[in-house]
């Protein structure tokens, strides 16, 4: 996704991320909102967490998601020989990202041709 999507995609969410925003603050701090006195650093450690949640909750939710989807057509060919790949059960996958850990279950197939291993995130062949 280009600089220029990614920045269009933030502006039409934002309506929706700023509602979260003020949901959170009331779940939070109560109905009444940050109470006075509360010390800034409390506010931006809950900030950063809650930033932390929403980006491994974005990034497991697009992943897993993903992963049930059935392959484009250009997935179907090994990218060496270009023969029929085989199902194979889908592997674990486990990533340590900034905000956490992530898993999920990631299809994949295998060319018997090449002997290779592949998987949707990878564009090479794998092990």
């Amino acid at each position: 996704m280009a600089q220029q999507d990614v920045s269009e995609l933030l502006n039409a969410l934002a309506p929706a991320l700023q509602a979260a925003a003020k949901n959170v603050v009331r779940h939070a701090y109560g109905p009444d909102g940050l109470p006075w006195g509360t010390r800034f650093t409390a506010i931006e450690d809950l900030a950063v967490q809650i930033g932390d949640f929403l980006a491994r909750e974005v990034l497991q939710v697009a992943l897993q998601g993903q992963a049930g989807r059935p392959r484009p057509p250009e997935l179907t060919a090994c990218p060496s020989c270009a023969g029929p790949l085989e199902e194979r059960p889908a592997a674990r996958r486990e990533l340590q990202v900034g905000p956490g850990d992530l898993a999920w279950d990631e299809p994949a197939t295998y060319c018997s041709r090449c002997r290779r291993a592949f998987f949707p995130s990878d564009a090479q062949p794998g092990p």
